[in-house]
């Protein structure tokens, strides 16, 4: 009787079935990368995924500053309406935050430009960058005229930071605009 070749006993597979076979290993081999990697983690590089300095540190994320152009008298906060994160000379540069608990006494701010001009901090949260809460304030809250922040910082994009202690970390955190040219010397201080 006539065998086919290489039947002798031999499990063999057709070219179309070793096809089919090849394609449901691939699949398998991506099915399992993929819930290993779900369940084990990785950052691609074979180490562990490790949280921000920030997100472990402090527990929860700092809240947001809101800046604008004015402060409501009766809330303390910049009011909806008068919401800007871009700054120019004649501008009014507002920001507040809204008390969780008593309002502090004092708060430290620290400025770090991120763009348009050399990176780095131009406000340290030290005692330069302290600031005194009016007494009876409904929220953490100051207004300075844009002119000022000019004439200090300089045009650029920053990131503002408010701090209950200077060693610790932020409370709160915003990114703002300067744009145009510095002004003449400031008449207050860029933090008042």
């Amino acid at each position: 009787m006539a065998q086919r070749p290489g039947g002798e006993g031999r499990f063999t597979l057709s070219r179309r079935e070793r096809l089919i076979a090849g394609w449901l290993a691939a699949i398998g081999v991506i099915l399992v990368t993929a819930i290993v990697v779900r369940f084990l983690g990785g950052d691609g590089d074979g180490s562990p995924v490790v949280p921000s300095a920030s997100a472990s540190e402090g527990g929860a994320s700092p809240a947001a500053i809101a800046f604008g152009t004015s402060l409501d008298p009766t809330s303390g906060e910049v009011p909806a309406g008068s919401r800007a994160t871009r700054f120019a000379d004649g501008d009014t540069f507002a920001y507040s935050v809204p008390a969780e608990g008593e309002l502090p006494s004092t708060v430290y701010v620290e400025v770090e430009r991120v763009g348009g001009g050399a990176a780095g901090v131009v406000q340290e949260a030290a005692p330069e960058g302290m600031q005194q809460v009016p007494a009876g304030r409904p929220a953490i809250g100051f207004t300075v005229p844009a002119a000022n922040l000019l004439e200090v910082f300089g045009p650029g994009e920053y990131v503002m930071r408010i701090h209950l202690d200077p060693a610790a970390d932020p409370i709160a955190e915003g990114s703002f605009v300067l744009v145009g040219e510095p002004t003449a010397p400031p008449s207050g201080s860029p933090s008042g």
